[in-house]
């Protein structure tokens, strides 16, 4: 009895399946990534297009520092990026804070000093199709080195800007 009751779950179940398939194989995309090249590696003065937002970090930078006394890192020196900002897309669209991290000279992910200066790029706001922006990224300094500047979305492609910062 018990085998029979068994055979009766397996077959039902098998149907259950069968019947909720959609007959749609999923299409698997066995293709590797291209290989990132020394040409195509993004740095100072790189245009890049990223979630129908074309960005350019411009070649110059300047320096500064945090003025807040009531914070941990007052008086750390930072360093701005010019940074233009056009929405190449057909929605209104803009970067926040969550649209990008930096990796300071050590590898390691930097605190965020947005909230230090007003004309920081997390401050933009949205653009409507056409508009351009110029902002500034600030970056928390922490030596002479490779910094990276990682502009990803959720669960789409990420951008890498790799900068030489010598001060």
């Amino acid at each position: 009895m018990k085998k029979a009751i068994l055979f009766l779950l397996a077959i039902i179940l098998t149907l259950s399946f069968t019947a909720c398939s959609d007959g749609i194989t999923p299409e698997v995309n066995d293709t590797q990534p291209e290989e990132q090249t020394a040409s195509s590696v993004l740095t100072f003065g790189s245009t890049f297009v990223f979630d129908e937002l074309e960005i350019t970090i411009h070649e110059r930078f300047g320096w500064t520092t945090v003025q807040n006394q009531f914070s941990d890192i007052d008086g750390y020196d930072v360093f701005y990026l010019p940074i233009t900002i056009t929405n190449v897309g057909d929605e209104t669209n803009g970067l926040n804070v969550f649209s990008y991290r930096i990796f300071g000279s050590t590898g390691l992910q930097l605190d965020s000093v947005s909230a230090f200066f007003d004309n920081d790029l997390t401050w933009a706001g949205s653009m409507r199709p056409g508009a351009t922006l110029e902002t500034y990224m600030y970056i928390l300094y922490n030596g002479d080195g490779e910094y990276v500047a990682e502009f990803s979305e959720f669960f789409g492609p990420s951008v890498e800007v790799f900068l030489q910062v010598h001060r």
